[in-house]
Order: structure tokens, then C-alpha cells, then sequence
């Protein structure tokens, strides 16, 4: 599987076919001394190839300098343990971006599929040439190209009945295996090898109609014999493009370690082992960092042979060594018979092996969960398709980040009328620079509801606000300057201000900064707690107001406070005694 498949990702890069065999044992090689999971296999790829295709555009020592500053970026991040910056690629952005490059890539392939020369990578041109081209199509190439694709699709279907009667009979005869399971198996490995039979029917049925210098079909004709040497030659394009390089390098960096950690943590997962993210960033940057000095383009790990090595039964990473080895035989003894090698059956090849990428399932599901993740692929998709694949992804990151901002500025905050005049004001998430300002205004228009037009079923005055503080994490200095705003406005307007599920860490922030507000475990307490001295503020207002109605004199009343000046009631420093009796019990039905 790896020499096809090797060949055919360089053509989808825009390189020479060698390249892709060049890639595809340096970096194996240097990841069986330094990965941490025993199925990965590190090659080229067709997201790499995409990606490289967009970025070197055909130039050689431009893929070459990626790799090296991929793999510097590669191990920057897993020496730095930065691994969380891959976390700003949200899954839809991923998603999107992973089904529309698969798309991009089998555009690009639909001139060697159909033997039309000079054909465009960019997907707009591409959808303009499959119509004013379609006169330019070989028929030769084309019949063998959809021929391939069928012979590909029903091998894939042989080897996925074979995989289901081979476990099931496995299962039946109780784990032992029988001539009917070994049958099986190998029908199932000759689906699994579906890529070199064809690459093989091609070259021979191409070797067989070469007849007097005539080839019906483009082929990839010749692939220099050996190994390539120790060459730096193509790093002077840092002189002049170190600026492109560094960008371009990062979106690989990034792309090529998401990649190669999915499918880690997927096999890790699946046959029950550890993998450290961090050693795996510094395998893969390794290899890229290495393979750049020996003439390779940015290589990742590789799901289909990934898959192959797993299902082998291979036991330490030291498996991809003979993955190497068969590369280095090809290019060393076996470079003369890839000559033969129709154009169209690699194309078909390439096209079969990105169209199980594409995956327009993610966004509907999205779309009955979060409309807005479906929103978030669709941007990533079209910009992708449209603008390419470096600002497709840069524009679908940015996109994320400001839903993010968004979210934080305006956090869903809700408020609920708790009778008695308490009002109960619930953030979902905590306060930060960013939702201060708007969770503050929530509660000041909950404040001032008559004047906002807040309409609550019971209350006709706000005596009480209870703020929800059990999401809050963590507090910065903006949301402390706003926690003492509005216990002053409270103290003002005579409302009394609790708290509710505030740590005891964030608390004791609170009162070096300041602010003393009264906090209770759990929002019944707190309800309890304000009704309680609801009640006593009225009963005492009642009082006094009748002290004032029969002109009756309070000598336990301070001198500056009297019946025109009562004692204000919703703060706290309020030393006030209570009236001489108890207060009127509550009316029916507050309790």
C-alpha cells in the first residue's frame, strides 16, 4: 500500500512522484526510535499534500524548507508542551476543512483521471474547466481512470464482507481458528491490497498497448534509481521567502500534528495503550525536521497504513521499520517497472482514498444540536474551497474565536422573580473583563425593573437581589469593580444585595478589594435570609410610620435619624434595634 500510495500523494503535492518514496522512509524510520504508539505510520498524506500543493505550488525546495520549519514549529510545541494551541481548531472547523480539502484534492485529479493536461488545483477553475474542457478529454485515459475507480469500490466492498465473516466465524468456532477464518482473512487482505493490484493491472496493461513508442495513457514515466544524499541546496529560499515560509510552515505544523495525534490517540484507544501527546509532537517534528536535509516534504501519520500496521498484529513501533525497508528495495531495484504506471489509475487511486473524507452527515447533526457549529463548518467549507486552504482555515479559526468573544460578552443571564420583591439573577458562566458589563446591566435593569418595563408576576418594588456567583471560577479586576458598582448602587437605592455559591477564596478577593456582600451556600438560604430581613425592614417602616401618624417620640432612635429621616434599610452597617415587639407574622400564601 505505502509505494502507490507514496507515488500518488506526491502528484496530488504537485511534485515529482519520487518525492512521495523519498517521504515515505526517512520519516518512518526516525518516528520507530522516537513515537510512542506501535501502530502510527509516518508518510506523506493527502491533507500534507493539499497543503503543500496550495502552499509550494509545484517548487521542490519550497516543500522541502515546509518540512524543516514544520518540524521546528513541531518541536517547539511538543518540547514546550504547547500542544493546547492545536485546541483553537474547534471540531466543526476541522470537520469542514477535512471535507472540502478532500474535495479539493479529488478536483485536482480530474485531469489525470481523464488525461487532460495543464489541469488546475483551484477548485472555482476547476468547476469552469469541467465544463469548457470536457472536449480535451482522452478516452483511453478516462475509461481506464472510471474502470479503476469500479475495480477500487468492489474490492473495498470484498474486503468489507470478508472482515465481517471472518470475526463472525472466528466467533463461532470460540476464538480458534479455522480453514474457513484463514479463507476469509486473506480474501480480506487482498481487499486491504486493493491499491497495488491496481496500480500493477495498470502497468501491465500499459506495458502490453506500448507499441512503437505510443502510449495510450499518460504515464508517470521516469523515477530516478537510488536514495537520495544529504543536500541542503534548497535552503537558500530562506534568504528571500522566509516570511511565507513561517506562515505556511505553522498551518502545516498545526494541521499535520492534529492529524498525526488523532490517529495515535484513536489506535491508543482502540488496542488499549498510553500515548504522550507531547513525545508524538516531537516524533513527527523530528521526522519532518530530518527528511528535510534528505530532499522530503511534510509527512504526518497516515490513517489507512496506520490501520494496516494495527491490524497486522504489530507489537512495538519498531513495525514501521520493514514499512521503510520496502520503500528503499523499490527505489534501490524496482524504479524501471513504475515507468508503466498510468497516470489515471493513480488519480483513481488518490480520489478513492479522499472520498470517504467527505462527510456531509457532521453538519446536519450539528444542526439539530448547535446551529451554530453547523455555521462554523459551512464558513470553514466554502472558504476553504473558494480561497484555499491556508485562508479557509485561518478565516474558520477566526470565525470560532469571535463566537467565543461573543458568547463572553453577552453570557445567557437569567432572572427570576422570587416574590416579595427578591429578585434571583443567575449568570450561566462566571465574569470576566469580557461579561461584566452585561451580567451588571442585567442586574441594574432588574433593579430599576419599573423604569425598564421588567414585568414580574408578584413584586411591586425591588427590596432584595440575589446574585448567583456558584459558576464563578475565578474573578478579575474588572468584575471586582463591577461587584463594588453595584453594591454602592444597591446601598443607594436601600436594596439589600446577597450572594450565593461564591468560594471562599473569591470571597476573601472580594473584601481586600472592598466589597462585603453577605453569601450563603445554596439559593433557598439566601431567599430565606432576604425575605427574613424583608419583613423586619417592613414591620419597622409600619412602626415608624405610626409613630409619625400619632406624633410619637422613639428616644432609642440616634439623634439625626427621626420620622423624616428613617433608618435605611437594605445595607448592612445598619446598627438599628428592632421594634419592642415581634413583627406581624407574614400574609398567607408568601411562604
Amino acid at each position: 500500500m505505502v509505494v502507490p500510495q507514496s507515488i500518488a500523494y506526491a502528484i496530488a503535492a504537485n511534485l515529482p512522484a519520487v518525492y512521495g518514496l523519498y517521504a515515505s522512509y526517512i520519516g518512518v524510520w526516525v518516528y520507530v526510535f522516537l513515537g510512542t504508539s506501535k501502530d502510527v505510520t509516518v508518510g506523506p498524506t493527502s491533507i500534507m499534500s493539499s497543503l503543500v500543493s496550495s502552499a509550494a505550488d509545484g517548487d521542490v525546495a519550497y516543500a522541502i524548507c515546509l518540512s524543516l520549519v514544520a518540524g521546528i514549529y513541531m518541536l517547539i510545541f511538543g518540547f514546550c508542551e504547547l500542544g493546547w494551541i492545536m485546541w483553537l481548531i474547534s471540531y466543526p472547523t476541522l470537520a469542514g476543512f477535512t471535507s472540502a480539502a478532500a474535495i479539493k484534492i479529488a478536483g485536482g485529479e480530474i485531469g489525470d483521471l481523464t488525461g487532460i493536461q495543464d489541469w488546475s488545483s483551484d477548485f472555482v477553475t476547476v468547476c469552469q474547466d469541467c465544463i469548457t474542457r470536457i472536449d480535451e478529454l482522452r478516452w483511453t485515459d478516462t475509461c481506464l481512470g472510471l474502470s479503476t475507480l469500479l475495480i477500487l469500490f468492489l474490492l473495498w466492498l470484498l474486503q468489507q464482507h470478508a472482515a465481517k465473516c471472518f470475526r463472525a466465524e472466528l466467533e463461532e468456532s470460540g476464538g480458534v481458528p479455522t480453514s474457513r477464518y484463514y479463507v476469509w482473512r486473506a480474501i480480506w487482505y487482498t481487499g486491504l491490497m486493493r491499491n497495488i493490484i491496481v496500480v500493477i493491472l495498470g502497468g501491465l496493461l500499459d506495458y502490453m498497448l506500448y507499441i512503437d513508442d505510443e502510449n495510450p495513457f499518460y504515464i508517470v514515466g521516469d523515477i530516478p534509481a537510488g536514495l537520495q544524499s544529504f543536500d541542503l541546496s534548497s535552503f537558500v529560499l530562506f534568504e528571500t521567502e522566509w516570511m511565507d515560509l513561517l506562515i505556511d510552515g505553522l498551518v502545516i505544523a498545526l494541521i499535520g500534528l492534529l492529524e498525526g495525534l488523532a490517529i495515535a490517540t484513536a489506535f491508543g484507544k482502540k488496542n488499549r495503550y498510553e500515548v504522550d501527546n507531547s513525545q508524538e509532537m516531537v516524533a513527527i517534528g523530528t521526522a519532518n525536521v530530518i527528511g528535510s536535509f534528505f530532499l522530503c516534504y511534510p509527512v504526518t501519520g497516515s490513517f489507512s497504513r496506520s490501520s494496516v500496521q494495527s491490524e497486522s498484529g504489530s507489537r512495538t513501533p519498531f513495525a514501521g521499520f520493514y514499512t521503510g525497508l520496502i520503500v528503499v528495495l523499490c527505489l534501490l531495484f524496482l524504479t524501471s517497472i513504475f515507468y508503466y504506471i498510468p497516470m489515471a489509475v493513480l488519480a483513481a487511486v488518490i480520489i478513492f482514498a479522499v472520498v470517504f473524507m467527505v462527510n456531509f452527515c457532521v453538519p446536519v447533526r450539528m444542526w439539530r444540536v448547535r446551529k451554530l457549529g453547523t455555521i462554523s463548518w459551512l464558513v470553514t467549507f466554502v472558504c476553504v474551497l473558494a480561497l484555499g486552504v491556508e485562508y479557509g482555515i485561518a478565516i474558520g479559526v477566526g470565525f470560532d474565536l469571535i463566537l467565543v468573544v461573543a458568547k463572553n460578552l453577552r453570557p445567557t443571564t437569567h432572572v427570576h422573580d422570587m416574590g416579595e420583591g427578591i429578585i434571583l439573577v443567575e449568570p450561566e458562566s462566571g465574569w470576566n473583563y469580557l461579561s461584566t458589563n452585561y451580567v451588571k446591566e442585567k442586574t441594574e435593569e432588574a433593579m430599576y425593573w419599573e423604569r425598564k418595563r421588567f414585568l414580574f408576576s408578584h413584586s411591586t418594588t425591588v427590596t432584595a437581589i440575589i446574585l448567583d456567583m456558584s459558576r464563578f471560577s475565578e474573578l478579575d479586576i474588572t468584575a471586582f469593580e463591577a461587584l463594588k458598582s453595584l453594591s454602592e448602587g444597591c446601598h443607594s437605592e436601600k436594596i439589600l444585595l446577597f450572594s450565593v455559591g461564591l468560594s471562599m477564596e473569591l470571597s476573601e478577593d472580594c473584601e481586600r478589594f472592598g466589597v462585603v456582600i453577605p453569601n450563603f451556600k445554596g439559593t433557598d438560604d439566601a431567599v430565606s435570609a432576604a425575605r427574613r430581613e424583608v419583613r423586619i425592614s417592613m414591620a419597622l417602616q409600619e412602626r415608624m410610620a405610626a409613630a409619625v401618624s400619632n406624633q410619637v417620640l422613639y428616644p432609642e432612635l440616634p439623634d439625626d435619624q427621626g420620622p423624616n429621616n428613617p433608618p435605611k434599610y437594605g445595607t448592612f452597617d445598619d446598627k438599628t434595634p428592632p421594634p419592642p415587639h415581634p413583627p406581624p407574622p407574614p400574609p398567607p400564601g408568601t411562604e
